[in-house]
């Protein structure tokens, strides 16, 4: 295993905040999960082979809880399997972003593109209209015309310029595509939005020096992290119903026991963070696949990174990705102390980022859009 893949569970292991001292509960492939269906345990068994040690006391308390959340996720594993291999229902987890913003991608990778093109691409996409025109009548932007309201879009678009929108649109439908409620993750909602657009800015810093397309980096940075919206969302659902069930049998069997352990369970993070590293990448690569994008070489690139060619393997636009993913990722773990000098070291000689690259980058401000 890769020092890049190590130190990648334990960066989303801190966004999720995962405790060290946590016993961790992994996915488990189809071979595991035959094991564990011939196994043919129920949760009102499990209580059955666990009631001598459940009387020894709180450690044996805690050794049936963990026991008990370890068998809710054999069943939210197989359910999970079934849900993320099928497309459809993929793509029904994450906002419709509507068939016309694709095009509206293409338009911005290109060379030239005027105000009116994007006018005319942008008008049938109403959620992105929307977005651009909200944003035109905050205070700070409103200023910049005669009118006290702006309801024309041509008229936003003047406001912000093709450059500015080069961030603006992407980040708009990806904020779209954030789930509503992360909870128990509560901060996860929030930090993986953060994250992702520090990775977009810093490709798009680094292809701006290498003479990469700027606009192309910085949506595959950002557009990467889609897997793991998907993932969180249809893993904090499965859970959901899977101990709901299993609650409404306990009621049923009158066993107030269990019921009791079912309660004080939540969902796992460990468990999420095994789940990124099995799904998330190919969910990104699949869904931006759809998108059918004419010019930009976004799910090409998102391919590489899913099928873990690694940094030699790589193209050009994966490898820059993947020194940004770096960066952002090494940046956070500092920040939390989870990152020693040397594992730093090692790490960034694996995705090769030059010494005068990351001095460029550690003078880059990758929290915040500039408007210009």
């Amino acid at each position: 295993m890769s020092i890049a893949v190590v130190l990648q569970q334990r960066f989303f292991d801190c966004i999720l905040e995962v405790s060290p001292d946590q016993a961790r509960i992994g996915v488990k492939r189809s071979s595991q999960q035959a094991a564990a269906a011939s196994d043919k345990r129920t949760l009102l068994a499990v209580e059955q082979q666990a009631m001598q040690s459940r009387q020894a006391g709180v450690v044996a308390k805690q050794q049936f809880l963990e026991f008990t959340q370890a068998h809710l996720h054999d069943q939210v594993a197989e359910e999970l399997f079934l849900k993320l291999s099928k497309f459809e229902t993929v793509s029904n987890t994450v906002f419709n972003l509507a068939d016309g913003f694709p095009a509206v991608l293409d338009a911005l990778s290109a060379k030239a593109v005027t105000l009116s093109q994007l006018e005319a691409l942008i008008n049938p996409v109403d959620w992105l209209k929307e977005d651009l025109l909200k944003l035109a009548n905050q205070p700070q932007y409103r200023k910049k015309v005669a009118t006290s309201f702006v309801k024309e879009l041509k008229v936003a678009l003047g406001m912000f310029g093709i450059e500015s929108l080069k961030q603006i649109i992407p980040l708009f439908a990806f904020k779209r595509c954030l789930p509503h409620s992360t909870d128990p993750f509560t901060r996860f909602k929030s930090n993986i939005w953060e994250y992702s657009m520090a990775v977009a800015m810093a490709a798009k810093r680094l292809a701006e020096e290498s003479g990469d397309n700027a606009f192309v980096a910085f949506c595959t940075g950002l557009f990467q992290s889609l897997g793991y919206l998907v993932v969180t969302r249809t893993y904090l659902r499965t859970y959901a119903q899977v101990k709901q069930d299993a609650l409404l049998k306990a009621r049923d069997a009158r066993d107030t026991e269990l019921t009791n352990a079912l309660d004080s369970l939540n969902a796992d993070a460990s468990f999420l963070t095994s789940c990124f590293a099995e799904f998330s990448a190919f969910i990104s690569a699949d869904l931006v696949s759809k998108w059918q994008l004419k010019r930009m070489p976004l799910g090409q690139t998102l391919d590489q990174l899913a099928e873990g060619i690694g940094f030699q393997g790589a193209g050009p636009l994966a490898k820059l990705v993947q020194q940004a993913d770096y960066f952002a990722q090494a940046q956070w773990l500092k920040r939390n102390r989870q990152l020693s000098e040397a594992e730093d070291l090692l790490w960034r000689q694996q995705v090769q980022l030059r010494p005068e690259y990351l001095e460029i980058l550690q003078n880059t401000r990758l929290d915040k859009v500039s408007l210009e």
